[in-house]
């Protein structure tokens, strides 16, 4: 990771103009590490724009943009239209894969790019042909970012180092999926220099209807095969974000080794997610539907199928039909 650090600190230091994007409908480790990266390049005396999401859903994100603009820490938001992307570099956090990035107009538009991502190698990978770094041992984005503040010896207000903290938290649904010992070190550097855990936990915090929702989906599941077990989302629209938190919270069952969770998105796709406990590598199961992502943690959004039809096609993957 270190060379890697180095040729991330020469680049960013060849350009004047840099561009900041994470995936779309951001959550808190892509968009909190890109914002994050956002103040460590003024550090660097370097200016930067992020890219502004078009669907901003994720609540424990919001909370996060709002604790921020409380505490008066601006946010360099712009969107891909305003952009000016000639001799610029594109920094892409939290992704790889073409067709889940914010925009793939600036991934056009834009040749020098850097990718800086913890899940699997997509088939329709965005070229890191600046550098790159994809380590899928790696817990969550923020891992790499704050070992990045660390090797620079960056000093952060608080307010930062609590949005990275609950950023960490969110991608190991609070330490329970994909921790190494650096996870453990990168949470204990965060609170040593400030990160509130009572904020963290509050931006991360549901309301009482929404978890009794998914505990009624939760109790209506369908058992695949032997601690592999379905939830589906089938009398409404939902997003994936609602889709993902009910695979985590399924995983929490005794007897339950793997979870997958699946609904409709307002424009007919369908999303679906998947949890392992370590047992059976979930990224390969969605692959096979076109997505991707960790051993533990995975997904994949299909078009022009039903509900029903990609119930059947996990149930024949699953069952190795």
């Amino acid at each position: 990771m270190r060379d890697f650090f180095e040729e991330l600190t020469k680049s960013i230091k060849k350009y004047e103009k840099i561009i900041l994007m994470t995936h779309s409908t951001p959550d808190l480790d892509g968009m909190g590490s890109a914002i994050v990266f956002s103040e460590i390049l003024k550090r660097m005396n370097k200016d930067s724009v992020i890219v502004a999401p078009k669907n901003l859903i994720n609540k424990s994100l919001n909370k996060a943009i709002n604790y921020l603009n409380e505490n008066n820490l601006v946010i360099p938001f712009k969107y891909e239209e305003m952009i000016d992307g000639e001799k610029a570099l594109l920094i892409v956090f939290d992704v790889n894969n073409c067709d889940f990035a914010e925009d793939e107009n600036l991934l056009k538009r834009i040749k020098d790019k850097i990718v800086i991502d913890h899940h699997s190698k997509a088939i329709r990978k965005i070229d890191g042909n600046v550098c790159e770094y994809i380590d899928e041992d790696k817990s969550s984005v923020v891992e790499i970012v704050t070992e990045y503040l660390k090797y620079e010896n960056i000093k952060l207000d608080s307010s930062f180092y609590t949005v990275l903290f609950a950023g960490l938290c969110n991608d190991t649904y609070n330490f329970n999926f994909q921790t190494t010992p650096l996870t453990f070190m990168v949470a204990s550097y965060l609170l040593e220099n400030g990160a509130d855990m009572r904020k963290s936990r509050e931006f991360l915090s549901e309301p009482v209807d929404v978890m009794a929702d998914r505990y009624r989906y939760i109790k209506d599941n369908v058992k695949i095969k032997e601690h592999v077990y379905l939830c589906i989302i089938n009398d409404k629209t939902c997003s994936n974000i609602t889709v993902a938190k009910l695979a985590d919270e399924m995983l929490r069952f005794q007897g339950v080794n793997v979870s997958i969770a699946m609904g409709c998105g307002k424009d007919g796709e369908i999303f679906v997610s998947a949890r392992s406990n370590g047992d059976i590598d979930v990224s390969e199961l969605m692959r096979k539907l076109g997505g991707g992502g960790r051993t533990s943690l995975a997904a994949a959004v299909l078009k022009d199928k039903t509900l029903d039809e990609v119930k059947e096609m996990l149930e024949k993957i699953i069952k190795g039909e």
